[in-house]
């Protein structure tokens, strides 16, 4: 269990773990259900900077840290896999020529506007003046556990390392990770528990688009699907009914 959190420590976050002998792909995929551990991790650590700042920096200044933080922890690992199906999804093109966008290291116009749109959404949500600290905390936390339950025997494609950690994606695993990370969203209330839906929701809406676009799944989508899912806990966690 211990090397499974190590592994996906590792694999999500830019902290410096060493990890022996190093992990492959497949063992990340098969320490998937410790995903949703590392997100509530940096959940704490989201929220513990939100609590720290938020009396001392003017509101939209401290969502920006907050929300550079944020990027700072990851790695901006699934904001490249965000940024890449903008510039893909939407292009009139073939689903081969998608897929070579999506394989494209440059920025295009559709990515930097849904990278703008994805962080100004985020950092909106956090400027709130009565935002609940605890929505940094669910975030991360269901975003990691819808992710893998959005994905989980979806249609992958024949290569890639996105395919690859499907493959070896275990239903057992995805068991547990929502379990771990779906669960908690009891505690905080309807509406953590309405926040979380919706973004669950709006993932699969999401992965159906993409598979459409594309006729598989690849990693990028995987990594977008999470970064809708904590964009979309935000949003619908500062709903006022």
């Amino acid at each position: 269990m211990l090397r499974s959190f190590e592994i996906a420590l590792q694999f999500l976050t830019t902290f410096k773990v060493r990890v022996e002998p190093a992990p492959s792909l497949q063992e990340a995929a098969q320490s998937a259900w410790a995903f949703p551990v590392v997100g509530g991790l940096i959940g704490i650590i989201l929220a513990a900077a939100y609590f720290l700042l938020h009396e001392h920096l003017p509101s939209f200044l401290c969502a920006i840290v907050v929300v550079g933080l944020w990027a700072v922890i990851t790695g901006g690992l699934h904001l490249d896999g965000w940024t890449d199906c903008c510039d893909a999804l939407p292009a009139s093109v073939s689903p081969e020529r998608r897929f070579e966008i999506l394989k494209d290291s440059r920025l295009g116009t559709f990515g930097a506007v849904g990278l703008v749109f994805l962080l100004a959404v985020k950092a909106g949500a956090v400027a709130q003046a009565d935002f609940q600290p605890m929505l940094l905390f669910f975030a991360p936390l269901a975003g990691r556990a819808i992710m893998l339950l959005a994905v989980y025997r979806s249609h992958r494609g024949v290569e890639g390392m996105g395919a690859l950690f499907l493959t070896e994606l275990d239903g057992r695993m995805v068991a547990w990770a929502a379990i771990l990370g779906l669960g908690p969203a009891i505690f905080g209330g309807w509406h953590a528990i309405l926040a979380v839906g919706g973004a669950y929701l709006g993932a699969l809406l999401f992965r159906r688009f993409a598979e459409s676009r594309l006729n598989a799944v690849n990693g990028d989508v995987i990594g977008a699907i999470c970064e809708l899912s904590e964009a979309l806990v935000l949003l619908i966690g500062c709903l006022r009914w």
